[in-house]
């Protein structure tokens, strides 16, 4: 059952363009930028602050997902 679900997980991986993964890597880069303009806007804004927690959280489950998507990217 293990050697099926690890065989599948391959397939999928190997099925996943190359350009889905630039994309996330840009998206990604996108993030870094808003969340150091919120970091700054946090100083002055508790409303930023939580946005910028919020976002982070985000851009870290984003980042994992591509992690686990292209381990050797």
């Amino acid at each position: 059952m293990q050697e099926r679900t690890a065989s599948k997980q391959e397939t999928v991986l190997a099925a996943i363009p190359a350009e889905c993964l630039e994309s996330l890597d840009r998206i990604s880069a996108g993030l870094d930028s808003i969340l150091s303009l919120l970091e700054v806007q946090s100083e002055h804004s508790e409303a930023c602050h939580g946005v910028h927690c919020l976002l982070a959280m985000i851009k870290s489950q984003l980042n994992q997902t591509a992690q686990e998507l292209c381990p050797a990217a």
